[in-house]
């Protein structure tokens, strides 16, 4: 043989290689297909189950919480509406109630002007970004669709919210829907089809 014919490959070499190669793809691309679908699947279990916390723990503690969703940074995070600041026990109050000049005990409840929403001090308080490849496509409530801006779910002392549905996508264009329903136990997922 001549040292040219060694140097080039036969088409039975060519056709080898085209077919491990093939081989390989087929493995390894519908690998990385289930990998960013289950990125998305577990940020929506994770956002849901903080859902699910803030309206557990608005009815164990009966003070009202909400999930704050930045659609604009694609993170989380959840809030209580903090107690109002305490009156001075020098002072006449419902802990109190004996008023330091001897004049009449005042009897009316105690004003409970609700406080501010402020994040939890710990945990989900501290916020959640979604995972590169996942992002907010949008919630909807019943003012509308909303895109941009932050978006509050907020629940009632007795565990109520009005009906949300929260939609996340990733980068192939698969979407899940969180269903908030007004009093449901749970935050169901499904497909955003």
């Amino acid at each position: 043989m001549s040292p040219s014919r060694r140097a080039a490959f036969t088409l039975l070499e060519l056709l080898a290689v085209i077919a491990i190669d093939g081989m390989v793809a087929g493995l390894v691309l519908p690998g990385l297909g289930f990998a960013t679908a289950q990125a998305l699947e577990d940020q929506a279990r994770t956002l849901s189950a903080d859902l699910e916390f803030a309206r557990q723990r608005t009815v164990m503690t009966g003070i009202p919480h909400r999930v704050v969703l930045d659609l604009d940074v694609d993170a989380w995070w959840v809030e209580w509406q903090a107690p109002p600041a305490q009156p001075d026990l020098d002072e006449q109050s419902p802990s109190n109630p004996r008023p330091r000049d001897g004049g009449p005990v005042d009897l009316a409840p105690p004003h409970s002007a609700p406080g501010e929403f402020v994040p939890l001090p710990s945990g989900p308080g501290r916020g959640r970004k979604l995972d590169r490849g996942v992002r907010f496509g949008g919630v909807e409530t019943d003012a509308g669709i909303a895109e941009h801006d932050r978006v509050s779910v907020a629940f009632e002392r007795d565990g109520s919210a009005n009906p949300t549905q929260v939609t996340l996508f990733d980068e192939e264009g698969y979407g899940l829907v969180l269903d908030v329903r007004p009093l449901a136990d749970a935050v169901v997922i499904r497909d955003a089809g």
